[in-house]
């Protein structure tokens, strides 16, 4: 079930909204719960109180704009994918900085809605999915997207997560193999990153979302750029 939040100041434009939003999740075999409301600080309180995974949010709104709610996301860490609803084109060019999921133009709304659906639920399977491995302390299962890098050091690979680090015996070659189609780049012969946290390129270098510089190799350094920047569009 993915619990799914719709807010739109106009009532009318709501119930739309949500039964397309309904439609478009059970044409690709997804349930959806939706909490719709065209009132913005009953969303706020709706967020605090109850899990939510994805939000469609009007930007344009009279007394809590889109943008305002979406930097109370940010502030509370909240995981929500967020997908702006506008009518107004330009307004999507300052909501970037927000890091919204996507954008629909409510006079394009049945055409975008699907392509916007399916990739909701490809990133929320991504998001269940794990690593499992062992160590001398046992058996270990990790979500892919609490994995920052994985580090070679000699036989072992040193697996560096958002709130922790493991050690286990193991090839980053091998590891390459296993996790290049969910989104694991071997940017050095040393490094495997998981793109997710790949914040930005800066010089023969990369930053991560733990702010650490890892660097790119030389022998496949523009391969290895082309990758990332395809990756963050």
């Amino acid at each position: 079930m993915i619990k799914t939040a719709v807010c739109d100041d106009e009532k009318i434009v709501l119930d739309k909204i949500c039964s397309k939003v309904q439609n478009a999740f059970s044409e690709i075999n997804c349930m959806a719960e939706i909490f719709k409301t065209h009132k913005p600080f009953d969303l706020v309180e709706h967020i605090k109180n109850n899990t939510t995974d994805v939000l469609f949010l009007d930007i344009d709104m009279p007394s809590l704009s889109g943008m305002d709610i979406a930097q109370f996301l940010i502030d509370c860490n909240a995981e929500i994918l967020l997908v702006f609803v506008t009518s107004h084109d330009t307004l999507v060019y300052q909501s970037f900085r927000y890091h919204p999921f996507g954008f629909i133009r409510k006079s394009h709304f049945d055409e975008e809605i699907g392509a916007v659906v399916k990739s909701i639920a490809d990133e929320l399977q991504k998001r269940n999915e794990h690593f499992s491995f062992k160590t001398n302390e046992g058996f270990f299962k990790v979500p892919f997207e609490d994995i920052i890098y994985f580090e070679s050091e000699s036989n072992y690979i040193n697996l560096h997560c958002t709130d922790n680090q493991y050690r286990f015996r193991g090839t980053i070659t091998s590891l390459e193999n296993e996790l290049k189609a969910k989104g694991f780049i071997r940017t050095h012969k040393g490094f495997l990153v998981n793109q997710q946290h790949i914040f930005a390129i800066k010089g023969d270098d990369i930053e991560l979302s733990s702010k650490e510089l890892l660097p790119i190799g030389r022998t496949n350094r523009e391969s290895v750029k082309k990758a990332i920047l395809r990756y963050m569009r």
